[in-house]
């Protein structure tokens, strides 16, 4: 059997050779970037070819035209450009760097098993790299993953990942994340690599990842590790980039799906795109109306309270529209144009308060030229606008001896960001590559707080914020094994700041300086080691800058000398691929923030004065370990592990709240966490079952970590089937079932009293055409 076994593979490979052969089809190309000759090609000859987009990236395809095999053809478009292809099946092909082919064998090709070729991910250097060569930690969740999942809305997908936590906060269940336990607010989210969070972290009601659609997302690229020298404000812990979908290469592809769920939720949409000629489309729509979330059933007590804290005992519900898109044009040979949007309009009652209605229209909008001024050096151009408008009307949440059920505040926010950046990539020589850039942008922000019962306007603040920046970055690439990067940036602010009710206004300015270095050595294409140093910031609160209300019993100080919050972060890591297709990443980290800002209260005359300062100091170290493992061509297994230390590192002076004692867990912030699945995958059935454990959680006001108040551990499975019917030549009819929170766990998703949605079961119709 083993003697026989090379000759059937041999000859397998022989008969994927002789299909590429069969028939020929009319070519004709002209001059044109690499990989839009690659994909005209691919259309004419009905072939799927796989390649890293690193590897065509800068390269120029010279014209040609005829009638030829397949094969010819492919010769004949990648002769002088470094590259070779190999048939890994009838109609599919692999794309490699010179010399590459030869690691695979024909005993080592089979149709059932393509070749698994790498990762490549933007966010780590702002540049294509293969996810092996760059000096960071990072992980990407692809669309078929997230077409996996059963999602309600995109922070439902970032659940899974090692090292980050998403916590819900706010009257409607804001969605925030925590990368390796430096707390809220200090880790950055990006759309399609801008900077997508406002700078005022009073706006709130919905995040940025809650405004853009799963179903328009290509991929979520996560970077754990400072990244304030690419990236700016926030990206203490790390980014999460969101990547939206581009046109497909097809002249046109329509998705149209209905969902049923059983709390009851109900909607459909629809997903279309292609490309024809030059111009190529993506567009999503989508409408869902659910009976909302589950409420809570009791009421609860929180340290520190005065009595008890009711919550209302109906179940909240809301219905949202949502709609994404993008326009491909490439302009000539060397220029290309991109035009975005995702758009959210949300209507919703908050599932923890009685008589709490929201109604938010949010929108992002961007446009990127990019353009080969040579074929080493390109340069692109991104604009982008972010629009966030809501209305919030709410009761007052606590009171020590009643709860009124009648609404007494709303709550407006306008808030609008504009920003833009033009960068240049150069490749020096071989292996030498030089990015510089510069960002800007400015933000206005506008709340207004109503006092429905008195008629007054209690709260006013209109915060507007400019960011420049100017950044760099090296990147060095010795002998496929060695890969170095260094680079910095420096960030200007101006803050112009004012309250027509409280009459405090601050204008300020600052700048800071964040470097960043990284190095990735590989022993074989099995095993590499990487390490990277880094700092980062936040920048200061305009409400500790302004301060708010001075009543008769007490007052909210401003603090003009508020500097931004620092820190310095490390992280060394491990990536190996075994004999047995197992890939393992593993990696330690640590993390020291200062700075830290707090509130401190001392009395003064009898009042009671409260004031944001410098007060407090934030060690994070730990390890994260993912795993995954190819246990049949259509079977796969995933874990991943993570073991947090988020502690106060510093006794914060008597008065002053905000962090716990020294050596205390920061809240929310779980010290084991992990998460465990399998998937299926093959041409009619899909599945997946995943589960998630998360430790004890402590909550908000708990200086000693009291396990009395804490949220308790709990573990929660969710599975997914899929059936796709073909109906067509190019058609496909499909079946999804499943169930969310299989094991029905009543767990908390906030500091106090805000559960997760109950047992779940859910049907989804879709046909693709």
């Amino acid at each position: 059997m083993k003697k026989l076994l090379p000759l059937v593979l041999a000859r397998f490979l022989a008969i994927s050779l002789a299909h590429a052969d069969e028939g020929t089809v009319d070519v004709d190309i002209r001059p044109q970037p690499l990989a839009a000759a690659l994909e005209s090609l691919a259309q004419k000859a009905d072939l799927q070819l796989l390649y890293p987009a690193d590897a065509v990236a800068g390269k120029q395809a010279a014209g040609f035209s005829g009638t030829y095999t397949p094969k010819r053809a492919l010769e004949k478009l990648l002769e002088r450009t470094g590259l070779t292809f190999q048939f890994t099946g009838p109609r599919t092909v692999a794309i490699r760097t010179d010399g590459s082919a030869s690691r695979h064998s024909a005993a080592q090709i089979d149709e059932s098993s393509p070749i698994d070729l790498e990762t490549v991910v933007v966010t780590a250097t702002k540049t294509e790299r293969p996810a092996s060569e760059v000096p960071a930690t990072t992980a990407v969740i692809d669309e078929k993953q997230i077409s996996q999942m059963y999602n309600r809305d995109l922070s439902d997908v970032l659940r899974r990942a090692a090292g980050l936590d998403v916590q819900r906060a706010g009257t409607n269940g804001i969605a925030v994340i925590n990368i390796r336990g430096l707390g809220l607010g200090r880790s950055s989210t990006l759309i399609n690599g801008q900077f997508a969070d406002f700078l005022d972290p009073g706006i709130g009601n919905r995040s940025a990842i809650q405004t853009v659609d799963w179903d328009n997302v290509d991929r979520i690229e996560i970077v754990r590790g400072a990244g304030s020298a690419l990236y700016g404000p926030n990206a203490m812990g790390g980014v999460v980039n969101i990547i939206t979908k581009e046109a497909p290469e097809v002249p046109n592809v329509t998705r149209l799906f209905f969902l049923f769920d059983s709390l009851p939720t109900y909607g459909g949409g629809f997903t279309t795109g292609g490309t024809v000629d030059s111009v190529g489309y993506f567009l999503d729509f989508k409408h869902l109306s659910s009976d909302g979330y589950k409420s809570a059933p009791e009421p609860a007590f929180s340290p520190g309270a005065m009595g008890t804290m009711m919550h209302s005992l109906e179940k909240g519900e809301w219905n949202k529209t949502m709609a994404g898109g993008r326009l491909n044009w490439n302009l000539s040979d060397k220029a290309n144009l991109k035009l975005g949007f995702n758009y959210l309009d949300d209507h919703n009652n908050a599932f923890d308060r009685p008589h709490t209605p929201s109604d938010g229209q949010y929108g992002q909008y961007s446009l990127e030229y990019a353009h080969w001024l040579t074929d080493d050096d390109q340069l692109t151009v991104n604009l982008s606008y972010r629009d966030h408008q809501t209305d919030l009307t709410f009761d007052s949440y606590f009171y020590p001896f009643f709860l009124t059920t009648n609404p007494q505040y709303l709550l407006k926010e306008d808030a609008k960001k504009l920003s833009g950046e033009i960068r240049n990539r150069w490749n020096i020589a071989e292996g030498h590559t030089l990015l510089v850039g510069f960002y800007g942008s400015q933000d206005w922000a506008r709340r207004r707080t109503l006092n429905l019962v008195s008629g007054t306007l209690d709260d006013h603040p209109r915060n507007d914020i400019t960011n420049y920046a100017l950044y760099g970055q090296y990147e060095l690439a010795l002998w496929d094994r060695l890969f170095l990067t260094m680079g910095g940036r420096g960030d200007w602010f101006e803050y112009d700041l004012d309250n027509d009710v409280t009459g405090r206004a601050a204008r300020q300015s600052y700048g800071i300086f964040n470097p960043r270095g990284g190095v990735r050595f590989k022993f074989s294409e099995e095993i590499s080691l990487r390490a990277s140093v880094g700092t980062g910031f936040r920048p200061p609160d305009p409400y500790g800058l302004t301060g708010a209300r001075n009543m008769p019993f007490y007052e909210v100080r401003p603090n003009p000398s508020l500097k931004p919050e620092k820190s310095d972060s490390f992280d060394l890591g491990l990536d190996v691929t075994t004999p047995f297709g197992s890939k393992i990443s593993a990696t330690g980290y640590y993390n020291h923030l200062t700075q830290y800002q707090l509130l401190s209260m001392h009395l003064e005359d009898s009042r009671l004065i409260y004031q944001t300062r410098n007060l407090g100091k934030v060690d994070s170290y730990g390890a994260e370990l993912e795993i995954q493992q190819k246990i049949t061509p259509e079977l796969g297994l995933f874990v991943n592990y993570t073991y947090s230390i988020s502690e106060a590192a510093s006794d914060s002076p008597p008065g002053v709240s905000g962090l716990p004692e020294k050596g205390r867990q920061l809240p929310l912030t779980p010290r084991n966490k992990a998460a465990f699945g399998l998937v299926y995958e093959s041409n009619r059935f899909s599945g997946r079952f995943e589960g998630r454990y998360v430790d004890r959680q402590y909550i908000f006001g708990d200086s000693r970590n009291d396990p009395a108040y804490a949220l308790g551990s709990y573990v929660t499975a969710d599975f997914r089937v899929t059936y796709r019917h073909p109906i067509g030549e190019k058609q496909t009819m499909d079946v999804s079932a499943g169930v969310r929170n299989l094991l029905d766990r009543r767990y908390e998703t906030r500091f106090i009293d805000v559960f997760a949605e109950p047992r779940v079961g859910f049907v989804q119709l879709g046909m693709e055409f």
